[in-house]
């Protein structure tokens, strides 16, 4: 941990340069964040193992409807009942649309929001262990136990998150091209609450998923927090079951009956994906199955591991230049990637650029710092299922967020910015 903690040292430095700082205070402010379910095990660990003498974090597991409400309205009541305050960052799966960004109504006493990727990750897709694969030399492993897993392709998707495919014995297994030799109806357990679990489920099925006499699904997906969406108001199917948050899909999947399909944050899942996932440290949790997926586009068998996930970012570069500036740049996309496991996108930290307290915008900047530089939480990051954002993007993010290196007047508490009426969140 050695190399750990003079990497936190470093970060302090250059941070608390930029910000014009000298040293922490000896207890840190106290800071509300929160949004995502999906990546919450893993802020909360970093949190743990974040120095209280900088800031004291409060993490909110709401999910990322929630979390980007509380944020761009600074209202705090998104994260509980009796909750007040400062909303000071939140996490969210997905991106801000640009017209949340253009309509962000408290830059001009904030300044201006930041949005940028926190970590890599796919969106796993459990199935009821009753449902077990059939011999197989080609599925890569996605569960403890298990050599191989179950595989699903886009058809396979399409229809059972639509309704189309009720029963077991209706799913194509990808790898003979004939149904899977098993008689079980479907349950399907969805996010009720707004979701970037959600977001980039339906991202990838509004791409790959068709309507009509020959397609593949019952209805037209769009691209949403809120899986309802895609039903158009039409009720769904009865098959499907409702859960609140990545810990209340868990719990769904284990309390369902028949073969049971959901979508699930890699961190709640099992510990051959995340070894230092939700089952390790949650008493009682079940280790779950979890399917394999075949990438349309260049028909190989992916795994959601971290690594795979990555892949199917491909080869991304961060914005630099004028281009730095627009906060929807920063958010790479791959709704339906070349290679890769198809299911994949970031999950973003959104914070404001100004804060009142300059010890709360120091603890949020040195937060930041740890995540992004720091080798002890990027074991957390991978012990979890994600993985760290590309080096470009980290390199940037420190050069344009974290200090002036790069002179665009984007970093936390910058004085040409955070002056004036602009006294900040």
């Amino acid at each position: 941990m050695k190399s750990s903690k003079r990497k936190v040292c470093l970060a302090l430095a250059a941070v608390a340069a930029s910000l014009g700082a000298t040293a922490a205070m000896a207890t840190g402010p106290v800071l509300q964040i929160g949004g995502s379910s999906l990546i919450a095990p893993a802020i909360q660990a970093e949190i743990a193992n974040f120095s209280t003498d900088f800031g004291v974090f409060t993490y909110f597991p709401v999910g990322s409807g929630a979390g980007q409400n509380a944020f761009l309205n600074n209202q705090p009541a998104f994260f509980g009942s009796g909750v007040t305050g400062a909303v000071d960052f939140v996490n969210s799966d997905a991106a801000l649309l640009s017209s949340q960004i253009s309509g962000y109504t408290l830059a001009g006493s904030s300044g201006p929001l930041i949005q940028i990727p926190y970590v890599v990750t796919a969106i796993t897709i459990p199935i009821a262990r009753n449902v077990q694969p059939i011999t197989s030399t080609t599925t890569p492993q996605t569960t403890p136990g298990q050599a191989h897993s179950i595989a699903l392709n886009d058809s396979d998707l399409c229809g059972i998150f639509s309704g189309k495919l009720t029963n077991w014995n209706q799913v194509t297994n990808p790898e003979t091209g004939s149904q899977y030799p098993y008689t079980a109806p479907i349950t399907v357990v969805y996010r009720m609450d707004g979701s970037g679990t959600t977001e980039l489920l339906t991202r990838h099925l509004s791409q790959v998923c068709t309507i009509g006499t020959a397609g593949n699904s019952n209805v037209r997906f769009v691209d949403s927090l809120m899986f309802t969406d895609s039903f158009h108001g039409a009720p769904l199917p009865s098959n499907f079951v409702g859960a609140n948050g990545d810990n209340g899909v868990h719990t769904a999947i284990t309390s369902a009956s028949g073969a049971t399909v959901a979508y699930l944050s890699p961190a709640y899942t099992n510990t051959f994906l995340a070894p230092s996932s939700y089952v390790t440290t949650s008493t009682g949790a079940a280790q779950l199955q979890v399917a394999s997926l075949v990438n349309s586009l260049d028909g190989r068998f992916y795994a959601p591991t971290y690594t795979n996930a990555t892949m199917a970012l491909g080869t991304v570069d961060a914005p630099t230049g004028p281009a730095a500036r627009n906060q929807l740049n920063w958010v790479p996309a791959s709704g339906n990637p070349p290679e890769g496991y198809p299911i994949s996108g970031t999950s973003q930290v959104i914070l404001s650029q100004c804060y009142k307290d300059p010890n709360v915008a120091l603890a949020v900047a040195i937060f930041l710092a740890s995540h992004y530089t720091n080798p002890g939480y990027a074991s957390v990051i991978h012990g979890n299922g994600f993985d760290t954002v590309p080096a470009a993007y980290v390199a940037e993010i420190q050069n344009d967020f974290l200090s002036a290196n790069n002179n665009f007047n984007l970093d936390i508490n910058n004085s040409n910015v955070c002056t004036g009426s602009v006294v900040g969140r």
